[in-house]
């Protein structure tokens, strides 16, 4: 149990896939309406990586050897299913910068199922480093929220309240985050 814990403690920040990687898609997808809208639909969002995801592994860890280059499409499907889901439920609606929203949501989920595939990991491994992994995009999604909120209501001129101030606050937030490879 020590060592499962050690597991989720080492994937919620330092080997997170969305905090790593996918950062900066997670802009594309916050809409701040406010604060606690935010929570709220990142309470959603990482809820539909995690369903997804378990999803995803479960059936790919089904498939026998000669269907193993089917798990790519076992990990677009499940994470497409998951996106016309929140679709359905009003989320991912709109493009950001011309890309379709439901679009950019998928790389994310994507990867967290195949950097957990890849791991080999068992059932609670499994379930562990997902949770976490979508626990980190929960708090990627807070991060960001609050981030875009702090820069809407602040005084600068509005030349400093577009996307790539909000960029580059994220890359302050992200070096910060970097802090924290001491953990393993």
């Amino acid at each position: 149990m020590n060592e499962l814990f050690g597991f989720f403690l080492e994937t919620i920040i330092p080997r997170n896939m969305m905090i790593a990687y996918f950062l900066g898609v997670v802009l594309a997808v916050v809409e701040t309406r406010g604060l606690r809208s935010s929570l709220i639909k990142g309470i959603k969002f990482s809820l539909g990586i995690f369903f997804a995801a378990i999803l995803g592994l479960l059936i790919a860890d089904l498939l026998v050897l000669e269907l193993e280059f089917l798990v790519v499409w076992v990990f677009f499907l499940s994470s497409a299913f998951i996106s016309l889901v929140l679709i359905f439920f009003g989320e991912l609606q709109g493009e950001f910068y011309g890309m379709p929203k439901f679009f950019l949501f998928l790389a994310p989920v994507i990867g967290i199922q195949w950097i957990i595939f890849q791991g080999n990991y068992d059932f609670a491994q499994m379930v562990t480093g997902v949770f976490a992994n979508a626990l980190g995009y929960y708090l990627a999604y807070v991060l960001v929220a609050t981030i875009k909120e702090q820069v809407k209501i602040s005084e600068a001129e509005s030349i400093f309240k577009l996307v790539p101030v909000i960029l580059i606050a994220l890359g302050v937030a992200a070096m910060a985050i970097q802090g924290f490879f001491f953990l393993y």
